[in-house]
């Protein structure tokens, strides 16, 4: 393959968590080409924003449809003609599915990887990072490997404290998930409401500053979680992509169910305490690196994982969800920063 590389698009129009298990690929690229090569991203619209601070991104192409063909879809149209105007060096694309297909073949690159011409077949108990890895290891050196690991950048530390009133040390509380559409007792990847009120009353009692985030779509679920105790701040559809970045950044710890801020925290570094039943930690917790910690609460259940499965499906009682209980929580965290002096 030509080193001589100065433009580069990456393809990954996935959801949140998605994208920043994709993230892993920049550093690697910047390492390998040089920190002043150009990279460009597809992304999903609305989850590109994730890297509207992020100077190692030139620019993103956002697709409001990921599906839709060439003839129907204005950002896959975007993306093609672009490349006419200004041809890239390289095109790595991190889709498996065919439906970016036409997009690369008439996209105009040196250097193509991936679909369509090599399929990387993705080992099911493996986490989506490592997976990642088959398709940067056919092409990167192993030095520019190493760093091959989900890294965001955001709003400084100083924005968010002054924007929103974020003083001393604090613990974010990420409640809702992508399902957050349904009811609390449908909604199978939710920790029950109970547990969250306490879990946020006992931080309170601590005297432990709480932040709530979460996005605007999911205002109505933080309803059933009120009145929140004292010591919470809400900030529920309030920050942006690179504000929750900073966020997360700045906080002692985060405590989520499976969901993209979890991810987010564990590409900053924030120690990250996931609350999981449904799906597959070996594939979806938040990768662990050498850099940050990722802890894992479950009820360990015979039946877990079972997400995408019939018995997902005919689950009368999320129970691997119910029988992580709140004080279990409260007291492994509350450990974790007393030994740190937090």
């Amino acid at each position: 393959m030509n080193d001589k590389v100065s433009r580069i698009l990456v393809i990954r129009a996935g959801q949140l968590g998605d994208t920043v298990c994709a993230s892993s690929i920049i550093d690697p690229l910047r390492h390998q080409y040089g920190e002043t090569v150009t990279i460009d991203w597809v992304a999903k619209a609305g989850i590109g924003r994730v890297f509207s601070r992020d100077p190692r991104i030139h620019h993103v192409f956002e697709l409001s449809s990921r599906r839709a063909p060439m003839v129907f879809n204005r950002g896959k149209r975007a993306v093609v003609f672009g490349s006419w105007r200004k041809s890239y060096d390289l095109i790595v694309n991190l889709e498996l599915a065919s439906i970016f297909n036409t997009m690369v073949r008439l996209s105009k690159a040196k250097t193509k990887i991936g679909m369509p011409y090599r399929l990387f077949e993705e080992p099911p108990q493996t986490h989506a990072v490592e997976n990642l890895h088959l398709i940067y290891e056919s092409f990167l050196d192993a030095q520019s490997l190493r760093l091959a690991e989900p890294k965001l950048i955001g709003s400084p530390e100083s924005e968010v404290r002054a924007r929103y009133r974020l003083e001393g040390g604090y613990i974010v509380l990420v409640p809702s998930n992508s399902h957050h559409h349904l009811p609390p007792e449908k909604n199978y990847r939710n920790w029950p409401v109970d547990h969250w009120r306490k879990l946020m009353t006992s931080f309170s009692r601590q005297q432990r500053q709480v932040v709530i985030v979460g996005g605007k779509s999911e205002l109505g679920f933080f309803e059933y979680l009120k009145p929140y105790p004292d010591k919470v701040i809400d900030l529920v559809g309030k920050t942006d992509f690179a504000d929750l970045i900073g966020v997360l950044a700045a906080a002692d710890a985060v405590v989520s169910t499976d969901t993209g801020p979890a991810h987010m925290a564990g590409a900053v570094n924030t120690p990250v305490f996931m609350l999981i039943g449904p799906t597959n930690p070996k594939r979806t917790a938040p990768y662990k690196t050498p850099h940050n910690d990722v802890q894992i609460f479950s009820a360990n259940l015979a039946c877990s994982p079972c997400y995408h499965t019939q018995r997902f499906k005919q689950c009368p009682k999320n129970n691997c969800m119910i029988d992580i209980l709140p004080e279990q929580v409260a007291d492994t965290i509350t450990q974790y920063l007393d030994a740190r002096n937090i």
